[in-house]
């Protein structure tokens, strides 16, 4: 009830908590006829409409700040890692990030530019306030063009169509970054899969005082650059860690392995022949524990597809570490279409030699974004059990696998089919510690990582940055590439279980509305 007091106000008498619903209480509230103290009668739609969008607009400016997403992905590709995290968590001082972009991009580029704006956006949110960044347009003003090119951000060339031919439009399309008095830049940003990884290697590599040192023995020196068998495991490796080559030859100056290598890897490349002298230095590094990745084949294959005993002497050293790569040849039904021929004349074909897997060793954490890896002529490998040695399988083939020894024929065209008990699984990666010494990391395939023998779906070079980011540098940036693509390759299928799928494809539709016809007509009779 409503009472008038002596003063003229209205008051509204107070109600025992235990004696009063919430029901009651609001219809006490519509008892004070509120649209007829305010003289608001016919403009309840209006006054509706204005709280609501007040409402609406205050709820927007109070959670304006508050960033909220789901990453639905397969592996959370659009989600910063957790290597990225740490890095950006641990900034001493201010990383300035400067995307140079033109606003005329190729239409193409547009959805790009998006993505590459979300992703530094991550970056800054994730830096907090160690992390600035800026996106400006070099052709709108003609200072901040020249600041483009001479922090070395070059104006790109692309082609499109307009109007039914084709034009040359140019843009800039390209991340500077700087961190204490020094700079680092990626020139173009239309890579889009690596983003994250080239903006954290950066970021890495401006903030390290030193980069790690990682030796590279038994690899062949190349004149022309163009040539260079390592090219793209070099320009991938030399973003973080600092290469050189070690020369441990009877002829070279080197009479010991320097301990400031975080990690050395050994390269077997069907030539060289590793002497005692040079075994003796890789035993002597390894006992002062060093950390070594082999690339070593069982049996030696030339480009004539010819066969000879592997020489390279380095069974020895393995063995020792409870390693052994046997002196045979794996194949799989899984292999990469390779070129046969020369001239007018060229074959492509699966090679069973080449032979892919997706077979890891869950428990280690070495695979990360890694989903396929090709290996060219491999060789399977056994362990063997020694005191005060752990060793770990790594990857496997696939359980459509065999091998071939002694005799070996390469020729795609004259090789037999496998029978059903030749079939199975094969180690052909395998890591070995002993205790307080040192660390081996062992592919039983020579080219692994050569540029001519990187397939286009395989994670070779991921792998193996995957290895040396966990043995030089604790893992800093294991984890991070390709995150926004994924590849799967499909299971291996049987010829009658192929052929099931096919038939199945083509008669299901018609069979299951032969049936429902037959039914309909059944029903009307």
């Amino acid at each position: 009830m409503v009472k008038n007091n002596d003063s003229g106000r209205v008051t509204i008498p107070r109600y025992r908590a235990t004696g009063m619903t919430i029901n009651n209480m609001f219809k006490n509230l519509k008892n004070l006829k509120l649209i007829k103290f305010f003289n608001i009668q016919g403009k309840e739609g209006q006054i509706i409409f204005t709280v609501v969008v007040v409402l609406f607009l205050l709820v927007n400016y109070l959670i304006s700040g508050i960033s909220l997403r789901y990453d639905a992905s397969s592996g959370k590709a659009y989600t910063l890692s957790e290597s990225t995290k740490k890095i950006l968590h641990n900034l001493d001082d201010l990383v300035n990030v400067k995307f140079f972009v033109s606003s005329d991009l190729p239409a193409k580029l547009v959805p790009l530019k998006t993505d590459v704006t979300d992703t530094l956006a991550e970056f800054k949110k994730e830096g907090k306030n160690k992390v600035a960044l800026k996106i400006v347009d070099p052709k709108k003003d003609e200072n901040t063009g020249k600041e483009a090119r001479e922090s070395g951000i070059p104006e790109l060339q692309f082609s499109q169509l307009e109007q039914d031919k084709y034009a040359v439009t140019t843009a800039y399309f390209g991340i500077f970054l700087s961190y204490g008095g020094r700079n680092e830049i990626i020139p173009q940003v239309t890579d889009f899969e690596n983003l994250e990884y080239n903006l954290t290697s950066s970021i890495y590599k401006l903030v390290k005082k030193d980069l790690p040192k990682v030796g590279i023995i038994g690899e062949i020196p190349s004149a022309n650059p163009s040539e260079d068998s390592l090219a793209s495991f070099k320009k991938i490796l030399g973003q973080q860690f600092s290469l050189e080559n070690i020369d441990i030859s009877s002829e070279s100056i080197v009479k010991t392995i320097d301990q400031s290598y975080q990690t050395v890897f050994v390269f077997d490349n069907n030539q060289k022949e590793y002497s005692s002298q040079e075994l003796k230095l890789l035993r002597e590094y390894l006992n002062k524990k060093g950390k070594i990745i082999v690339f070593a084949d069982g049996v030696w294959t030339s480009e004539q597809l010819e066969t000879t005993p592997a020489k390279h002497n380095l069974f020895s050293l393995l063995q020792e570490y409870g390693i052994i790569i046997e002196k045979n040849l794996i194949l799989s039904t899984s292999s990469e279409l390779v070129n046969f021929g020369g001239g007018q004349v060229s074959l492509l074909v699966p090679y069973p030699f080449w032979f892919k897997t997706n077979n890891f060793n869950p428990q280690v954490s070495y695979f990360s974004n890694v989903n396929q890896l090709t290996f060219p002529w491999g060789s399977s490998i056994k362990l063997e059990k020694k005191t005060d040695i752990e060793t770990k399988e790594l990857v496997k083939t696939t359980n459509r696998s065999w091998q071939q020894k002694d005799n070996f024929m390469l020729n795609p065209q004259a090789i037999e089919p496998p029978g059903d008990k030749d079939l199975g699984e094969f180690l052909v990666a395998a890591e070995s510690s002993k205790k307080n010494s040192g660390q081996i990391v062992v592919i039983s395939s020579s080219r692994f990582v050569l540029e001519r023998y990187l397939g286009a779906g395989s994670d070779n070079l991921e792998l193996v940055l995957n290895f040396v980011s966990n043995l030089a540098s604790g893992g800093a940036l294991s984890g991070i590439r390709s995150r926004a693509v994924s590849f799967y390759p499909l299971p291996d299928l049987q010829n009658t279980q192929k052929d099931a799928f096919k038939y199945i494809n083509i008669l299901l539709l018609p069979v299951l509305f032969s049936i429902w016809g037959a039914f309909r007509l059944i029903r009307r009779r």
